[in-house]
């Protein structure tokens, strides 16, 4: 039974939260597969990355991201990123794969979840041999995009600590929102927006929900950059328009949802109604 806002929030969240942890699997998983590509590629480094790893994934969607380095002078120099991502499935022969279809990545299907999304990368160093970023190819664009998902992972973690759980419960709560509304925004883009959007605590779902979509339309209406690169250049110029247009019509309903509660306001029932039109059958109905 759900009476109050807030319990429509609780009860939606772990409606659509990929719940526990899911590290041992992850880890044994991507250990088999880097195993199976050093049989044929040198591997220099593998970490795994993505939604799970930072405790951001929505149940029944979420894969693992592996990034596995590979030596640069060997497989890389030279190489577009459709050759290295073939050089990666060719290694991959006994699994069942295919290129990811943003064409970053090698996915590795399974019976049992979760498949893996291989993306193959080089380091970046400095005149100290540090690690400076990581280069993740591209093949719909032919570029290498520069990233340093070790950083976004910490960013993150470090975010959570100040604005709360809510930091990451929004993330997820919009990851769903996004896939009910035709999937155009890509996770890591959400959560680059979440990180420029809340520095402090967050106290109350309503109005942090209702300024995540707010803010999301004012950013999303321009190319972002974040860290080593652009967040955004998946977006063309028509679909760019459309996520804006999606984020402008649910900053509108939130707005509204979150007015229904507002100072003395008490309706509850009303505005879950208006929370669940944005998030869909997932969020409760009243009583």
């Amino acid at each position: 039974m759900v009476w109050t806002v807030n319990g429509g929030f609780e009860v939606f969240y772990n409606a659509i939260n990929l719940s526990g942890d899911h590290r041992s699997t992850a880890n044994n998983r991507r250990d088999d597969i880097v195993k199976t590509l050093s049989k044929k590629l040198h591997v220099v480094e593998s970490f795994n990355s993505g939604s799970i790893h930072r405790y951001t994934a929505l149940s029944g969607y979420a894969d693992l991201d592996v990034i596995a380095a590979l030596h640069y002078g060997k497989h890389i120099e030279g190489k577009s990123p459709q050759e290295v991502l073939q050089l990666v499935r060719d290694a991959l022969g006994e699994y069942r794969n295919n290129v990811r279809k943003n064409g970053q990545a090698v996915t590795l299907h399974y019976k049992t979840w979760p498949n893996v999304d291989i993306v193959p990368a080089s380091r970046v160093v400095d005149d100290a041999g540090n690690i400076v970023e990581y280069k993740i190819p591209d093949m719909k664009t032919g570029a290498w995009i520069s990233t340093n998902p070790k950083v976004h992972t910490t960013d993150i973690s470090n975010r959570s600590s100040v604005a709360g759980i809510g930091f990451r419960r929004i993330i997820t709560m919009v990851k769903w929102w996004n896939k009910k509304h035709s999937d155009y925004l890509q996770s890591y883009h959400v959560e680059v927006m979440a990180l420029k959007i809340f520095e402090a605590q967050i106290s109350d779902y309503s109005w942090s929900v209702f300024q995540y979509f707010d803010k999301a339309a004012e950013l999303a209406a321009s190319p972002m950059w974040h860290d080593k690169g652009m967040v955004d250049n998946y977006l063309t110029y028509t679909t760019r328009q459309e996520v804006v247009k999606r984020l402008r019509a649910a900053a509108d309903l939130a707005r509204s949802a979150w007015y229904l509660t507002y100072d003395d306001k008490n309706d509850h029932a009303g505005a879950i109604g208006k929370w669940r039109q944005l998030f869909g059958d997932k969020f409760p109905n009243y009583g």
